[in-house]
């Protein structure tokens, strides 16, 4: 029952990044503009804080014990998006609990040094556009935040078929804890 319901949320994002791309990627756009970010320096480098939770409130979850958390606030539709660092470079992503994995566009895949050939797209996969491949890929480490995990899989779509990175389960499954209260998505390390 529960791969049941994991398959159809998969087949709606799958529809809904196919056949609305163009109000995707708009939201996509208003989420990052209106995104509220604080940098500060850390001990990895620059902290990027994501949503619109204050600084004090980061504080407590990490002073309580709860690890490294990041808070991501709903935008139109329901979707999360984030700013991402893959292999150090900044990539924008929706954050979807229905994907089974991180799945790369071809262009940010290209972006964070992945290059692949034709022939390395072996895994074939049905989506609501009929079926699609993709190259499987390793990817050293994935940020958003303060959570950093390394060594991710993931795939890298064919060029065209995907319009947005989508980061799935493959790395959400990583962290301790991954909660929705209402509106806003809860990741912790």
């Amino acid at each position: 029952m529960i791969e049941g319901a994991s398959w159809l949320t998969l087949m709606a994002s799958v529809f809904f990044s196919v056949f609305y791309y163009d109000d995707l990627k708009a939201l996509a756009r208003q989420a990052f503009e209106t995104a509220g970010e604080v940098g500060q320096q850390a001990g990895r480098g620059i902290r990027q804080e994501v949503g619109a939770r204050s600084q004090s409130r980061r504080r407590q979850d990490l002073q309580s014990g709860s690890g490294r958390t990041v808070h991501l606030a709903a935008q139109h539709g329901g979707h999360f998006f984030a700013r991402a660092y893959i292999n150090g470079r900044q990539i924008d992503v929706m954050v979807d609990t229905g994907a089974t994995g991180v799945a790369l566009t071809h262009d940010d895949a290209e972006t964070v040094g992945l290059f692949v050939r034709d022939q390395d797209f072996t895994l074939k996969s049905r989506t609501a556009n009929g079926y699609a491949r993709s190259a499987p890929v390793i990817l050293d480490r994935v940020r958003i935040g303060d959570i950093e995990i390394d060594d991710v899989r993931a795939s890298v779509s064919e060029p065209g078929r995907l319009h947005i990175t989508l980061l799935g389960m493959t790395f959400l499954s990583k962290l301790s804890r991954v909660e929705i209260k209402g509106d806003e998505l809860v990741l912790t390390e």
